[in-house]
């Protein structure tokens, strides 16, 4: 399959129904959240006590903007052209507001399960942070959709795009459907069947690093690349929705295309980063055009919202001075 061939015409839509089309929220949003809307107002306490408090909070947040015009990104932007092309209708998967409809209405907020960021949550847990019991609880959130109502939209394929930590946070409730339900599931993403339920393992469908080749990106785009692959190139083409006919089709668009050559970026210390941001700014502006420097000129390896966390620190430390 050629570049050219995988780009078609976005404007055409799914010949067969396609019942959702969800991804992952990302880190970086169009709006900073004010400190009330993040993990470090809440008190230290067992989970279960600052579970019971974050959901308090954004039940009484204002809300700001629908949940497909608050996150940015490539990949997010990814989805909502997959949702648009499979006429599927978009959700969001959120640590901290749970099962979100792409139209509804929430609050700007700031909060991650993962360790290493000033709006995690694990850092106001006494103990070992649980994601999936986090997960299960923020589904309660007055803006979450359970997952029985995401699945009944009608018959047609869900499609799940998950990182792996998202698949970690997310699998186990996922994996609580009905038997016909999980036969509807495509889950996009990079090895994740170490990180999800047994039981979700045959809706894995069959994307490698062969997807680079016709599709480039990044790391942290690659399940939302592979789910508008498959949009373009399966769901829109095949009126039937059988797993194995979607993963035979999937592994027959691979077939013949070789993996590029993998880059070997050297890991670099947060220090060691914020020196390189604040050498390009003193020439160069812009988020997108400096991490895209970093990682073609300077080789360095940087997951984005990494990077926009270092950036941002970069900015305030120049202000300063």
């Amino acid at each position: 399959m050629t570049k050219m061939a995988l780009k078609g015409n976005s404007a055409c839509t799914a010949e067969a129904p396609t019942a959702a089309v969800i991804t992952v929220c990302t880190h970086r949003k169009r709006a900073q959240p004010s400190f009330a809307a993040t993990p470090v107002s809440l008190p230290l306490g067992s989970q279960e006590a600052v579970q019971t408090a974050w959901i308090e909070k954004i039940r009484t947040a204002p809300t700001n903007a629908a949940a497909n015009e608050l996150y940015a990104g490539r990949g997010f932007g990814l989805a909502i052209e997959a949702a648009k092309i499979a006429s599927g209708k978009l959700y969001i998967l959120s640590a901290g507001l749970g099962l979100v409809a792409g139209d509804q209405q929430i609050p700007v907020y700031g909060l991650t399960v993962s360790g290493g960021h000033t709006d995690s949550v694990s850092s106001r847990v006494t103990g070992r942070l649980d994601v999936a019991s986090w997960f299960s609880a923020v589904l309660s959130s007055p803006y979450s959709e359970p997952w029985t109502d995401v699945v009944s939209e009608n018959s047609g394929r869900i499609l799940v795009a998950l990182t792996r930590p998202y698949a970690r946070m997310v699998g186990q409730s996922l994996s609580t459907l009905e038997p016909q339900a999980l036969a509807r599931l495509r889950i996009f993403g990079a090895s994740l069947a170490s990180d999800l339920p047994a039981s979700l393992h045959p809706a894995l469908t069959p994307y490698d690093h062969r997807l680079n080749a016709v599709f480039p990106g990044t790391c942290a785009d690659f399940p939302q690349r592979a789910l508008l692959h498959f949009v373009r190139s399966v769901a829109i083409r095949h009126d039937a929705q059988d797993r194995d006919a979607d993963h035979a089709a999937v592994a027959a668009a691979l077939r013949g295309v070789a993996a590029p050559d993998r880059l070997h970026r050297p890991r670099r210390t947060d220090e060691e980063i914020l020196q390189l941001i604040a050498m390009r700014l003193r020439s160069q502006s812009g988020i997108a055009q400096i991490l895209r420097a970093l990682r073609d000129e300077d080789g360095v390896a940087c997951e984005q919202s990494r990077f926009s966390r270092l950036y941002r620190t970069a900015l305030e430390h120049r202000e300063m001075a």
